[in-house]
C-alpha cells in the first residue's frame, strides 16, 4: 500500500502523469487517432508493436518523436488514476479538470495504463488507448510529470 500526499496534483515536484496529461502529450495537438494521422503505414516510424518489434523490447528513443518532441508516447505508460470504465474523468463533449480521487494505492485496485507494447496490434497503438493493470505488475514505463510552483 502506498499513500499519496493530499493535494498531490498541486504540489511542486515529480509524479505520474494524469490520464489527461498523457493523452495531451501523446496527441501533440492532433485530433486523429495518432498524432501523425490515421494510417498504420507510418506507425513503424514512431512505435514498436507486433508488426515491427520481432517480439522483443527495443531501447527507448530509437524511433522518431511526436510533434512535441516526445519519444515512445505509444508505449505502456503508468498514469496516476485508478482504472474505471468509462473513465470517471471523461465526459462526452466536456472538458473535465483533473482531480484527486483516492490517496491510497493498493495492489488490488487496477491503475490506468496508457499505450501498448511490442506485442500489441496496431489497433491498440493510438492516442486514446487505455487499459487496466494492477500496480504490482512489473510492466510498462514511468514517464514523470512535473508540477511547477505558480
Amino acid at each position: 500500500m502506498t499513500k499519496l500526499k493530499a493535494n498531490y496534483l498541486s504540489l511542486t515536484g515529480y509524479r505520474l502523469p494524469t490520464e489527461a496529461e498523457m493523452e495531451y502529450a501523446t496527441r501533440a495537438g492532433a485530433m486523429t487517432s495518432r498524432f501523425y494521422g490515421e494510417t498504420e503505414e507510418l506507425l513503424p516510424k514512431y512505435a514498436w508493436y507486433r508488426k515491427n518489434s520481432k517480439e522483443k523490447d527495443w531501447p527507448g528513443g530509437s524511433l522518431k518523436p511526436n510533434d512535441l518532441g516526445l519519444f515512445d508516447v505509444y508505449g505502456y505508460t503508468w498514469c496516476q488514476e485508478e482504472y474505471s470504465f468509462p473513465s470517471i474523468f471523461m465526459r462526452e463533449g466536456e472538458i473535465v479538470e483533473d482531480r484527486e480521487y483516492r490517496l491510497v494505492i493498493v495492489d488490488t485496485l487496477e491503475r490506468v495504463m496508457r499505450g501498448g507494447d511490442f506485442r500489441s496490434p496496431a489497433s491498440s497503438i493510438r492516442s486514446a488507448y487505455r487499459g487496466p493493470l494492477p500496480p504490482t505488475l512489473p510492466i510498462g514505463g514511468v514517464r514523470p510529470s512535473r508540477t511547477f510552483a505558480p
